[in-house]
């Protein structure tokens, strides 16, 4: 996604992750996302806060950390 200032959005095998130790918050990425499924992290659906953790580990680990 390249509207993100930072570039802490990373390509996954079937998702994309955000690293949230880089991400600074601006909100560039929400109205870009293809399927909705970006959220301030205290605004997550309840049907989707099972996706938290993933992307904590998972944008580390793609980011090299």
């Amino acid at each position: 996604m390249t509207v993100c200032p930072v570039d802490c959005i990373y390509e996954g095998d079937t998702q994309v992750f955000i690293n949230p130790d880089e991400c600074i918050d601006c909100g560039l990425c929400e109205p870009e996302c293809p399927v909705n499924a970006i959220f301030v992290d205290t605004d997550v659906p309840p049907n989707w806060k099972s996706f938290i953790e993933l992307n904590l580990v998972e944008g580390k680990r793609l980011a090299g950390g």
